[in-house]
């Protein structure tokens, strides 16, 4: 057994595992022509590795070739695993502990629904744009708020 005992930030330990019998996964690794860089630490010196533990938790492992850098072993949460794995090219243990992969996306917020455009006098889109800034949301919102109300009456 090789234990390996993990703290928090107070140096109190909140848990441990067996890393010979925990599920690894590596950094993935880009060569810029000159060195290795971690995609996990933007780093040739940095690194980490993934462990799954037979109970099931998720524990990140941190480590510098920096001569002074203590070693640092924490748990993630799901979500961070699972954020971790995708940066660093694990899709089919994504898949296999998360579900499918979503499909690809872009910035901004998900769809709510097909967009329909009106003509408004530009009065009232400063009116819309002054009760949208007034409540703190945007001029979309806004409005299907206020139509919300009117198709409920």
């Amino acid at each position: 057994m090789a234990r390996v005992n993990i703290f928090n930030e107070f140096r109190e330990l909140v848990g441990w595992f067996d890393d010979a019998k925990a599920e690894r996964f590596e950094e993935a690794t880009r060569w810029d022509g000159s060195n290795h860089i971690s995609i996990a630490t933007g780093s040739q010196w940095d690194h980490e590795r993934l462990y799954r533990t037979v109970g099931g938790r998720w524990v990140l492992h941190r480590w510098s070739q920096w001569q002074g850098r203590p070693e640092v072993y924490r748990f993630l949460t799901d979500q961070e695993a699972q954020t971790w794995l995708l940066t660093n090219e694990e899709d089919a243990a994504v898949e296999r502990f998360f579900g499918e992969i979503e499909e690809e996306r872009g910035p901004g917020r998900p769809e709510i629904g097909p967009a329909v455009m009106i003509r408004l006098p530009e009065e009232m889109i400063a009116q819309l744009d002054e009760m949208a800034q007034r409540v703190e949301v945007s001029r979309a919102e806004i409005v299907r708020r206020m139509l919300a109300e009117a198709l409920a009456e």
